[in-house]
């Protein structure tokens, strides 16, 4: 498939083990049948329709390359991960979206602006650094930080169902609620 075009329908990915290159362009219709193993973008993905990932597989974004468009629907079962710094772009994914499955910001060394957002399992990786929140967000699953990574969520609400946090989390909102109540917060 060329790099850079614009698909209409639906293109599906249909390697079981992944191992795939995802194509950079615009897509109507997105479909990772990835069962394990991992699909890498190969360039900007745009998905203007529907995106589906599969339980098991992972879609990595690397540190290159933004998910975007207009995401009408998003299915995800498995895993989207993002190594995005800031100064690449300060939307690796679109923002306002709800994100089922895993979304990982991966890297260790934090930089990564945190969209706004409902996620399912929210992870961030970063082992040392400060990742920022770029608005409100809201994980319905799990949770995850990493010890030494420090999360700013600057004036922005963090809602939680499940809490594994390991590292910082800073905030300066100062309503009676910045994060989830009742829940044990480990880290610092």
């Amino acid at each position: 498939i060329p790099t850079g075009e614009t698909w209409g329908g639906t293109v599906q990915y249909n390697a079981a083990t992944g191992a795939q290159t995802i194509v950079g362009g615009t897509y109507n219709n997105l479909t990772l049948s990835n069962t394990s193993g991992t699909s890498t973008a190969g360039g900007n993905l745009v998905v203007n329709g529907i995106l589906t990932t599969t339980s098991g597989g992972t879609l990595d974004m690397t540190a290159a390359y933004t998910l975007g468009g207009t995401l009408t629907t998003i299915t995800n079962g498995g895993t989207i991960k993002t190594s995005v710094p800031t100064s690449t772009s300060a939307t690796p994914l679109s923002s306002g979206e709800t994100w089922n499955g895993t979304v990982q910001y991966a890297a260790s060394a934090g930089s990564q602006t945190i969209v706004a957002g409902t996620y399912t399992n929210l992870t961030l990786l970063n082992t040392s650094g400060t990742n920022t929140a770029a608005g409100n967000m809201t994980s319905s699953g799990t949770f995850t930080t990493t010890a030494g990574g420090t999360l700013d969520m600057g004036t922005n609400t963090l809602g939680v169902a499940t809490v594994s946090h390991s590292g910082i989390l800073l905030t300066q909102n100062t309503s009676a609620t910045p994060i989830t109540t009742g829940k044990t917060w480990g880290g610092t």
